[in-house]
């Protein structure tokens, strides 16, 4: 295939050819044998291999909260607080959850579209006791993680306690470097500090 001086030029083999040798007046010729003697490229991950597109983004189990095997044991988890969230035409509602430290809840995030929404909560994941973690009623092997994705037409359920007290924002994020396709948060979390009642 002639590159410089015939009219057809391919775009990926013509800027290959330009690295190799320039352009002279007579033209830069590539042979069959010539692409055959090229080392091959090197190959691509799948979308599916790509970092932030799965499932869960984990921790180390280090670095997010626990909360005792003994207290675990007693709590009766149909009988605890329930959060229901949904994602509807990308809005998340409520906006705002409000919690209180030290109590175990069921939360649940339930995607209404018709396309893949993510819960990304860095530091919501770090200070919450998640204990179980379930998408579509599969149960999940992560729990330390700072992302949930939730696909479309799905249900994520996550039973927590809520560990440590503050204000946690999530956003509707992919990707795992926070700044990066950012669009700002979508709601927020709010953990009431826990205080022991005090009588007179």
């Amino acid at each position: 295939m002639r590159l410089c001086g015939g009219k057809t030029v391919r775009a990926g083999i013509l800027g290959m050819a330009l690295m190799l040798a320039g352009c002279g007046s007579s033209g830069f010729i590539i042979g069959s044998s010539f692409l055959e003697s090229m080392p091959a490229w090197p190959s691509l991950p799948s979308l599916a291999d790509l970092p932030g597109l799965n499932v869960l983004s984990p921790f180390d189990p280090g670095e997010c909260a626990q909360v005792s095997k003994k207290a675990l044991r007693k709590v009766n988890w149909t009988r605890v607080p329930q959060i229901n969230m949904r994602v509807r035409h990308d809005e998340f509602e409520p906006m705002v959850i409000q919690m209180k430290q030290g109590w175990p809840y069921i939360f649940r995030i339930r995607n209404r579209d018709e396309e893949d929404h993510y819960f990304a909560a860095r530091e919501f994941f770090r200070n919450m006791a998640v204990i179980r973690i379930t998408v579509d009623g599969k149960r999940q092997d992560e729990t330390c993680i700072s992302r949930l994705k939730v696909p479309a037409r799905q249900t994520a359920e996550l039973r927590l306690v809520a560990a440590v007290d503050g204000r946690y924002e999530f956003e509707d994020r992919r990707f795992r470097i926070p700044l990066a396709f950012s669009r700002g948060p979508n709601g927020v979390v709010l953990v009431e500090e826990w205080h022991k009642t005090q009588y007179p």
